[in-house]
């Protein structure tokens, strides 16, 4: 452990964390994966977590489309519970969990790495996730992925230490992944990956019954434990997650080719969005290959956990973005790492010095530029007092604010973000996309400036169904559905 007092890698973590800290605004984007988070951690405060998996319930169901699962998995709503109990629905505050979890995640990476690249090798590649403005700028999501980031790479590098098989880490490994499974249940492909590499390992040393008892004696213990901390958890919190099952109607082997190429595209966001990022990740992608060739026998859990993880992403019937890809970078920017090292080696010695200091000096280029426009995001965050967008904007307020003084308790509210309709005004709400779904509702609530997953507002009056305005602000008109 003496390598957490590496001067480099505390400077490192700490220029991370002020820089997240400048990053962070006061609200949320309109995805409200948020709201059933909060409310999620709110019921586990409150002792209602029945009560809310009625509710939301409600709203997947009667929604025009799968929003997503009645329940997510309690683990990251349980991270949020303290930060709920202290600062209530202030997303400032419930964003700084996953800004601590993301430090530890460097550290994760730096020890995953420290073993296999050089010191310096290893800090240039944390440096690169530190500053990374696709990274940093999620920090203002209250969301499950940095949380599993941070618990999936300590988990990968809890499988390639020497002494993993020892009863102490076998059983750490089993808590960890089940923390893993607790938060995305994504999680579950961890332990599967390990059993997988830990077969085969059995296999090769069938003949030598002291190395394949220490394999069965590990294994049992890491299972063991996955499956005592699963037991707890499945009779502490109430399941939720069957809505993940039946998004699977919808699969199409077409659409899987598809998400294959978009998803092997998207690796590129983690530079940038423009297309000389993007040919410098097919530049990248090259030695990519070169590293996961050269280190295909030590790096088989990195690999077996890689191919998996792309299995379920292109066979997920919805496209996901890159924060699917988060556990992946890690193993892709290491592979990446691997191969530029095995080119520099080509070269005649006498140069080869050389050789690695262009090389150094080209990824502190990229750091440098990472640093600068994540630096440059915080400044604009900060001089516009961590301005709240969307969810939690001052015109967005005002309507809940109507909506929770002037409608029955019981009211049902039509509403493009019902799960936030739902957190900001404890009224049952689900989204409609035709006119026919309307008059489930009592009311809705149009946003004008939106431009899906509502019934458009200059088209409402179309829908031949009566109803009277009893609100409007500049953003938002809200009608009662007369019956």
């Amino acid at each position: 452990m003496r390598a957490l007092r590496d001067p480099l890698l505390i400077t490192i973590v700490l220029l991370s964390l002020v820089l997240g800290l400048a990053i962070l605004n006061r609200g949320h984007d309109w995805g409200d994966d948020f709201a059933s988070y909060i409310m999620q951690a709110k019921s586990i405060w409150t002792g209602t977590m029945p009560e809310f998996v009625e509710h939301n319930h409600f709203t997947i169901s009667q929604s025009s489309i799968i929003i997503g699962p009645v329940a997510y998995p309690w683990g990251y709503p349980l991270i949020l519970v303290p930060m709920y109990a202290l600062k209530g629905v202030n997303a400032l505050a419930l964003k700084l969990p996953g800004l601590v979890l993301f430090q530890g995640f460097l550290v994760c990476l730096f020890f995953l790495t420290k073993n296999r690249l050089t010191r310096t090798e290893s800090l240039l590649l944390v440096s690169l996730f530190a500053f990374n403005p696709l990274l940093v700028s999620f920090y203002n999501q209250i969301l499950s992925d940095i949380p599993f980031l941070a618990f999936s790479t300590l988990a990968l590098w809890l499988m390639i230490r020497d002494d993993m098989r020892e009863t102490r880490n076998a059983v750490l490994l089993g808590v960890v992944t089940a923390c893993a499974f607790f938060i995305r249940t994504q999680g579950i492909l961890l332990l599967a990956s390990y059993g997988v590499v830990e077969f085969f390992h059995l296999l090769k040393n069938r003949t030598d019954h002291e190395t394949a008892k220490k394999i069965i004696r590990s294994l049992f213990l890491i299972c063991g434990s996955f499956g005592l901390l699963w037991l707890v958890y499945a009779l502490m919190f109430p399941d939720g997650g069957e809505s993940y099952f039946a998004q699977y109607r919808n699969f199409q082997i077409a659409q899987a080719r598809w998400l294959a190429v978009a998803y092997f595209q998207v690796f590129s966001e983690f530079f940038g969005k423009t297309n000389a990022w993007k040919y410098l990740y097919y530049f990248l992608f090259i030695f990519f290959l070169i590293g996961l060739w050269i280190r295909r026998r030590e790096e088989t859990i990195f690999i077996v956990f890689l191919l998996i993880w792309m299995l379920l992403l292109v066979t997920w019937p919805a496209w996901q973005g890159p924060r699917f890809i988060f556990p992946l970078l890690p193993i892709f920017i290491y592979f990446v790492f691997q191969g530029v090292k095995t080119a520099v080696q080509k070269i005649p010695e006498k140069n080869r010095v050389w050789g690695q200091r262009v090389t150094a000096l080209f990824w502190l280029v990229i750091i440098g530029i990472f640093l600068f426009r994540s630096g440059a995001g915080a400044y604009e965050n900060l001089i516009g007092d961590r301005k709240a967008p969307d969810a939690f904007e001052r015109f967005s307020m005002d309507v809940y604010e109507f909506i929770r003084e002037n409608t029955p308790p019981h009211s049902i509210i039509v509403f493009f973000k019902p799960r936030a309709m739902r957190l900001f005004t404890d009224r049952d709400s689900y989204m409609a996309l035709t006119c026919g779904e309307l008059t489930r509702g009592d009311y809705v609530s149009l946003n004008k400036i939106a431009e899906n997953s509502q019934v458009p507002p200059n088209e409402i009056g179309k829908c031949g169904i009566p109803i009277q305005e009893v609100f409007e602000s500049r953003r938002f008109i809200v009608y009662k559905i007369l019956k």
